[in-house]
């Protein structure tokens, strides 16, 4: 048996199919290319919007440190310690220099008075003291009181001293010696006293005199008394030197009834 050769027909269809088969897996391939990447496209995360940045807040603000005081230096220490022979209370009271009306007001409280009243005066001369040349002249002398801060529920309202008759006075001489006192109470009372001078001074612009004696009748009868009176040195002196003299003059007073001392027995 002999074969015979493939027909020429046959090859021409195989040989024109091939290109077709070529052509659908070329659109069959496009296809699965175009799927694939709208799969990839689909699956991509989308691009975040863009936001803007939170405001940060502003730190807060620091106080400032106080400022610490400084320490003390020890030498201040030191010397802000008092001394060993330092004085206190009543000595350094006593060593003190006080003005002289402060020490007669210490005095006085401290001698524990019954009544103690100040007040005016008031003094008349006739014919008028001059300054250096002695005459003969009358003096007068009256004293009004406006407070009492120490009492026993009767105050003084005035005193009168009896009238002097001095003899060959001058300004600065000692116008005054022994003379008698009436107190009138406010409670209707009188007492007598009988005042002796004791002291004449100067204390700054003022001329001081000072009298003691004793009551010798009627309210506090045996009891102290001080009498201080006061006077403006210029404004005396200034009228001691004018013809006429010093007729007049005013000053202030402090009447004190002391305590009467104790007895020992």
């Amino acid at each position: 048996m002999t074969s015979h050769p493939v027909p020429f027909r046959s090859l021409k269809v195989l040989e024109s199919s091939h290109p077709r088969r070529a052509l659908n897996l070329l659109a069959r391939g496009g296809c699965l290319l175009l799927l694939a990447s709208g799969a990839a496209g689909a699956n991509e995360p989308e691009p975040l919007a863009h936001t803007e940045a939170p405001v940060q807040a502003e730190a807060p603000v620091q106080a400032e440190a106080p400022v610490q005081a400084e320490a003390p230096a020890v030498g201040a220490e030191e010397d802000a310690e008092p001394a060993d022979d330092a004085v206190w209370g009543e000595e350094a009271l006593a060593q003190s220099e006080l003005p002289a009306s402060m020490k007669d007001a210490a005095r006085t409280l401290g001698e524990a008075p019954v009544v103690v009243c100040s007040g005016s005066l008031q003094q008349a001369y006739r014919p008028g003291l001059l300054l250096t040349t002695p005459r003969d002249t009358v003096q007068r002398e009256s004293l009004q009181f406006n407070g009492c801060p120490v009492n026993d529920g009767v105050v003084m309202t005035a005193v009168g001293l009896e009238t002097l008759h001095l003899k060959r006075a001058t300004c600065i001489g000692n116008t005054g010696g022994a003379s008698i006192a009436t107190v009138m109470w406010s409670n209707g009372e009188k007492s007598s006293v009988r005042l002796d001078r004791v002291e004449v001074r100067a204390d700054g612009a003022m001329r001081v005199f000072t009298s003691e004696g004793t009551i010798g009748s009627g309210r506090h009868s045996g009891h102290g008394v001080r009498l201080v009176t006061a006077v403006p040195t210029l404004t005396t002196l200034a009228a001691c030197v004018q013809p006429s003299g010093l007729t007049a003059n005013v000053g202030v007073a402090t009447l004190t009834i002391l305590d009467r001392p104790s007895q020992e027995p």
